[in-house]
């Protein structure tokens, strides 16, 4: 996409002309969420599908001199410069708000169909708008960016509301127990038998969809605490009617939980420790390892098993390893993606594996999508397998219940 710099010239005469332009920022909440998450190449083909909705959203509303354009090259931060043509007035505020819904709508929509629900969930757009008249004693250029940072500025302002709101869907989550468990199967590279199931907490209402929209929120408004006492008490109600002969349930646990006094290794509700696996979700840095492994090994001693979760990204990385000795290593979905055509990517995940060998752990690939990455994993000698290529999430959300043991748990 072209940036504002190459078109400023384009539109100088045009700008001059009509004395006065729009500027339209569009600030797309958690797409660096998504990198981080998900990888570079999953980002760019988000980026992809958000650049074609938009021109077709805009070429529908028929607004004459506009360039979408981004800011920087490869940037993600897109930016609408409309100059009004010459004898028509400049789009009313009215006109401009249905545009942004039908912005938010589509591109919506348009992630949720190429990207799955997982990452529509993620997606959140917030539109400031700047209305420049054109003073010919200022540089062109400057005028341009001061209306930027003005549409940015009032896109954050917009966002600050809207974290308000998913605020107060979460105290109400919370407090109902609106949210379901959602069971990932994990299974034997070799037979494609299950080995067990990943327990992914999702939100009954749609804000609260994605459980890292939900770990987002609490965070900020100090209830990570209470969330995942919810989640824990979720993943474990069903897990009896769920695990078969062997299998396992593995459930994400944040380092800071272990500082919550509810959590304990005698406060659990499992009848067999040793068939969970607790996953050490690196939200948050481990900043006293000592103090954090007497805490495991008193998990281990009632049969509790531990993975290192993502693996390659984030704090997750080979100190962590190497602190929590985990039994399970569960490789990030930024080493997974396309591995079958990355040959760095199939060194390092051959190496993970060759030492998890060594240190008697088993190595889960996670996020594989595709066939290809399947093969190639397998042929790796990657233990477990982990992805959309095995399992989809449900798409539909079960209605939640105000009295289940789990929803007065909540309001510990």
């Amino acid at each position: 996409m072209p940036t504002v710099v190459s078109a400023i010239d384009a539109l100088r005469k045009p700008i001059q002309a009509r004395g006065e332009f729009l500027i339209l920022f569009f600030n797309f909440d958690r797409y660096e969420k998504i990198e981080e998450i998900y990888g570079w190449e999953k980002l760019d083909s988000i980026l992809d599908t958000t650049a074609t909705a938009m021109r077709e959203t805009l070429q529908q509303a028929k607004l004459g001199n506009a360039e979408l354009l981004v800011v920087f090259p490869n940037d993600d931060d897109f930016v609408l410069l409309h100059v009004p043509e010459e004898g028509i007035e400049a789009t009313p505020d009215a006109e401009l708000t249905d545009l942004t819904l039908k912005l938010q709508q589509n591109i919506s929509a348009a992630i949720e169909a190429a990207h799955g629900e997982d990452i529509a969930a993620l997606f959140e757009i917030f539109v400031g708008r700047s209305h420049v008249i054109y003073n010919p004693k200022l540089r062109l250029e400057r005028q341009v960016y001061r209306g930027i940072r003005e549409a940015s500025n009032a896109s954050k302002s917009l966002e600050h509301r809207d974290q308000a709101r998913k605020v107060a869907d979460l105290r109400e989550t919370l407090r109902t127990g609106g949210l379901y468990i959602d069971y990932h199967p994990i299974v034997t590279a070799d037979s494609r038998k299950i080995f067990g199931y990943e327990a992914l907490a999702r939100g009954t209402m749609r804000s609260m969809r994605s459980p890292e929209v939900m770990f987002e929120v609490a965070a900020q408004a100090d209830l990570i605490w209470d969330l995942s006492r919810l989640c824990r008490n979720r993943a474990i109600e069903g897990m009896n009617g769920l695990l078969k002969d062997d299998q396992l349930l593995f459930m994400n646990v944040d380092p800071a939980d272990f500082a919550d006094p509810a959590f304990t290794e005698m406060d659990l509700k499992v009848s067999d420790p040793t068939r969970v696996v607790i996953e050490i979700t690196e939200r948050t840095a481990i900043k006293d390892y000592p103090k954090f492994r007497e805490r495991l090994k008193a998990f281990r001693a009632r049969g509790y098993r531990f993975a290192v979760d993502d693996a390659g990204s984030g704090y997750a990385g080979l100190g962590s390893i190497a602190n929590l000795e985990p039994d399970f290593i569960k490789l990030d979905m930024s080493l997974i993606t396309c591995i079958d055509t990355n040959f760095i990517k199939q060194n390092l995940v051959e190496t993970m594996v060759r030492f998890a060998n060594d240190q008697k752990a088993m190595v889960i690939a996670e996020g594989v999508e595709r066939e290809e990455e399947f093969d190639m994993v397998k042929a790796l000698g990657v233990h477990l397998i982990q992805g959309f290529f095995i399992h989809r999430p449900s798409q539909t959300a079960p209605q939640p219940s105000a009295h289940t043991p789990a929803a007065k748990s909540a309001a510990v």
